[in-house]
């Protein structure tokens, strides 16, 4: 149905005719945006307020936790449900945009793993025949396990991931103002400095590109092409900024919520039952580390390697925030680890697809265990020594202030 070979069809994707839905649709799609936007959002937010009435005599943690969980995931969706429109419209004008005419066919576009519409690696790529000759004999879909998309499906998926970072700092808002009275962002590591964030994103970036070059130097990827797009007639330049939004979404997300909001107040709750400060970041850290897991479960390839390796991830992620003092450097972190290992260097992260890249590789099809196949270099036996590298260079960099100065906001 999405051959790119029809090329009538593909004009009519691209340009599609203005679809004039009947009147009941378009009531039922009224009743659906209203309840996403304004009743879910609005009845959510009575509820916080409510729990939250009585300062002296606070919710349960576990009550706040859950509310924390549902405040995000509505006021993530209602973001989305608000700019997902004007983000299709907007694609369909993109350079090379081939873009369903039909909100269910468009939502299938948008939620696909690989597009495989998509020709790739593409024609004339210098690959070792003996790869390729593996990649013959596979029966997978993708032999070469990096995933793809269009400009225009990335352009989507960036504004969920926008959204869902603009519900969770909404989120957090809307607890410090009604349910948590008289704490604020700060209190969570949530002041901003540049500083931090440059000195994150810096570490990240380094260790990924550390990564990359072992992994180029074992032959257990080979370097095909450079300033890469995977559809003709898209821009390298336009494709990698809905590239760079979209992992600004992820890390503010992820940081915000995980080691944020979570982080802060499963340590404050542990103080409650009479663990040390130390005691009570390291079970709140072993905590989010296995939810930073989990999270990560139906990631593409994802296996019992990949995801001890990302709970090794989230306790160093933790540490940052602990070490650092606040999310500042974690948010740089995060951002530069994802950046550079999927678009700059061509690597997967966790299996999110690709629509450009500066530096386009190849895995070798017959050392997935090595390279980490779909999933990427956070499946590699490299990963656990990249994070701990990183959070020794954590550990130069800031020494023991941020450490000591947690403890005495927990004593």
């Amino acid at each position: 149905e999405f051959s790119p070979r029809k090329k009538s069809r593909a004009s009519r994707l691209a340009r599609p005719e203005i679809y004039v839905a009947p009147s009941h649709q378009w009531s039922s799609w009224l009743f659906s945006l209203a309840m996403l936007v304004v009743v879910l959002p609005a009845l959510l937010t009575y509820v916080a307020i409510y729990l939250g009435k009585d300062a002296a005599n606070p919710p349960s943690f576990f009550v706040r936790l859950v509310l924390c969980i549902f405040l995000d995931s509505v006021y993530g969706g209602a973001y989305y449900a608000v700019l997902l429109p004007p983000a299709r419209l907007l694609a369909r004008f993109l350079p090379g945009a081939w873009v369903p005419g039909s909100s269910k066919e468009c939502e299938k576009q948008e939620n696909a793993v690989v597009d495989l519409s998509i020709t790739w690696p593409l024609p004339g790529s210098q690959i070792p025949p003996s790869w390729i000759d593996v990649a013959r004999r596979s029966k997978r879909d993708n032999p070469f396990f990096l995933n793809h998309a269009r400009g225009s499906t990335r352009l989507r998926q960036a504004v969920f991931r926008i959204t869902a970072a603009l519900g969770t700092l909404t989120m957090v808002h809307t607890m410090n103002k009604f349910v948590d009275h008289g704490s604020s962002l700060a209190d969570i590591g949530l002041e901003i400095s540049f500083t931090d964030i440059g000195w994150g994103f810096i570490v990240g970036s380094i260790i990924v590109i550390i990564l990359f070059l072992v992994e180029v130097a074992l032959g257990w990827i080979h370097v095909v092409g450079y300033f890469e797009i995977v559809v003709p007639g898209e821009f390298l330049i336009i494709n990698l900024l809905w590239d760079i939004l979209f992992h600004v979404g992820v890390s503010i997300n992820e940081e915000v919520s995980l080691r944020g909001w979570i982080l802060v107040n499963t340590t404050q709750y542990a103080r409650t039952l009479g663990l040390s400060p130390s005691e009570a970041m390291a079970v709140a850290v072993a905590l989010q580390a296995g939810v930073f897991a989990l999270m990560h479960m139906g990631s593409p390839g994802a296996s019992r390697v990949g995801l001890t390796n990302l709970v090794i991830g989230g306790t160093v992620a933790a540490l940052n925030v602990f070490l650092s003092g606040g999310l500042s450097f974690s948010l740089g972190w995060h951002f530069g680890w994802n950046i550079w290992m999927g678009h700059f260097l061509g690597l997967s992260t966790s299996g999110i697809p690709m629509s450009a890249k500066l530096i386009s590789v190849v895995p070798d099809p017959k050392k997935a265990s090595l390279h980490g196949g779909k999933f990427g270099p956070e499946q590699s036996p490299l990963a656990a020594t990249a994070y701990l590298l990183g959070c020794t260079a954590l550990a130069l960099i800031y020494g023991g202030d941020g450490l000591a100065m947690w403890r005495d906001k927990l004593a």
